[in-house]
């Protein structure tokens, strides 16, 4: 959030830039009404609107940049890894805001981030992805209960369970990643799937609906046909 804050402006003309470079009305009379609305939205009083973001901490910075987007009334948010450089009082924080905001403005969100406990906890619908390609996508309630596909499985193996005496089930991905500049042939995980086989190496798996609503593009996967 730090980098996407002008320094040498206040929070009350980072809020109104995208309104005033679009040319919108603002609907609430001035860019300042504006930006002290959408500031308040965001859970920050007016006194705010005349401080500089070196003058801010990370969370309010963050809350910044969320009532920036909200000016401009987006029907669809995106989101990336919007709390990767929070502490984790501040993370909770954040995400309760998210989805504060999808369900009063009534926008679609794309939330990315690597945090599945957060993916899980604000996401209605998942979709897994490995070096650039989906993978697996499904209603949150399914794939956490029914992951299908083995990157899914290793990813899902990962997550520490509460009980620190519950012993992991941890799923260890071999060989490496590949580069990203010269991926490998078909499937792209098939490198490192302890599932993999000559069919994977030469065949892109196609999209598989395996239960409703529930898509999987692996080869051997239950449901897929050839597994």
């Amino acid at each position: 959030s730090t980098s996407s804050l002008n320094q040498r402006m206040t929070v009350a003309d980072i809020i109104a830039e995208p309104m005033s470079i679009h040319r919108m009305k603002p609907p609430r009379g001035s860019f300042r009404a504006e930006a002290e609305f959408q500031l308040k939205f965001v859970g920050m009083d007016a006194s705010y609107l005349d401080k500089y973001p070196t003058e801010l901490s990370g969370g309010q910075r963050q809350r910044v940049a969320i009532a920036r987007a909200l000016s401009m009334e987006p029907e669809l948010l995106v989101a990336d890894e919007p709390i990767a450089s929070l502490d984790v009082s501040i993370q909770a924080q954040i995400i309760n805001l998210l989805r504060h905001c999808n369900r009063e403005h009534g926008c679609s969100m794309l939330f990315i981030a690597h945090d599945l406990s957060m993916v899980e906890y604000l996401c209605d619908r998942v979709g897994v992805m490995y070096h650039g390609k989906l993978v697996e996508v499904a209603p949150t309630e399914e794939l956490y209960a029914n992951p299908q596909h083995p990157y899914t499985k290793a990813l899902f193996s990962a997550i520490p369970p509460p009980d620190p005496d519950e012993k992991m089930n941890r799923i260890v991905l071999k060989g490496d990643i590949p580069s990203p500049a010269n991926p490998p042939s078909g499937c792209r995980f098939h490198t490192r799937c302890p599932m993999a086989t000559e069919e994977c190496a030469k065949c892109e798996p196609e999209y598989r609906e395996v239960e409703p609503g529930h898509f999987v593009a692996c080869h051997h996967c239950k449901g897929c046909g050839n597994g």
